[in-house]
């Protein structure tokens, strides 16, 4: 299977050492066109309809997330391709979409390729696109993705209400009652969930503050969830806990 792609990079330099690797180390992947900013993407898009875009996301005249806002349906794979940037790299993160940071390392891009050759083969649609480019145009309410076996849940983030970790893996408790277990460790949890009212309580507990109902202060202390969990805070996070608890919740 061949699949066709675009590479969009402000920079020749950066085009032409991305379509070089791309052509002597990914077989599978054809480059039909490249383009330097948002609006010469959109040409080629419409013209060659490509099922991958390399995109690299900051460039004169308009970011590559502002690219997905010309397409109502997004039909394509998306690799990003960006120098570290925090905001960036947590909301690709956040959606389960692929990047590769540069300089481009070799083997992060064989990796990459390999993943969405996968996904190509078993969809028409990328709902990893589309769930970044909502959470990117409502941040106040953004869906998480999820990876679980051979297929990623978006899940409101408002509807996780614990997060326990096992090794690195993590159990996802919801209002709905169901439970997920994803391989991702409970550090990268609360790095990603951490701006949402989500505070590690315990070493293997990440809890979203809006879901407590009760705070019992016996010994280090017990949290109750509205889903009628108990969770034990560990001694030495026992005063954040408390801080955590005044300032968002108003406990008193």
């Amino acid at each position: 299977m061949t699949i066709s792609a675009l590479v969009v990079d402000d920079e020749k330099n950066g085009r032409e050492n991305l379509s070089g690797m791309i052509k002597n180390y990914c077989p599978q992947v054809k480059i039909v066109a490249e383009a330097n900013s948002v609006a010469q993407a959109i040409v080629e898009i419409q013209d060659h309809q490509p099922q991958l875009i390399f995109l690299d996301i900051e460039m004169p005249g308009g970011n590559g997330f502002q690219l997905l806002d010309h397409f109502k349906d997004f039909p394509f794979e998306v690799i990003f391709v960006t120098a570290y940037d925090n905001y960036a790299i947590k909301a690709i993160r956040f959606s389960a979409s692929d990047y590769i940071l540069k300089p481009i390392n070799l083997n992060d891009l064989i990796i990459a390729v390999e993943k969405v050759s996968q996904r190509i083969r078993h969809q028409n649609e990328n709902e990893r696109i589309r769930q970044l480019y909502l959470n990117t145009m409502h941040p106040t309410n953004p869906k998480i993705g999820l990876a679980t076996g051979d297929r990623v849940e978006f899940v409101e983030v408002k509807s996780i209400i614990r997060c326990q970790g096992e090794c690195n893996y993590t159990n996802l408790y919801f209002t709905d009652k169901k439970l997920l277990l994803v391989a991702r460790s409970l550090i990268e949890f609360e790095e990603l969930l951490g701006e949402y009212n989500f505070i590690r309580v315990h070493k293997t507990h990440l809890v979203n503050l809006n879901h407590v109902v009760s705070f019992n202060r016996n010994d280090a202390g017990i949290l109750t969830m509205s889903n009628g969990d108990k969770v034990s805070i560990s001694r030495r996070r026992k005063d954040f806990t408390i801080g955590q608890l005044k300032c968002v919740l108003k406990f008193s």
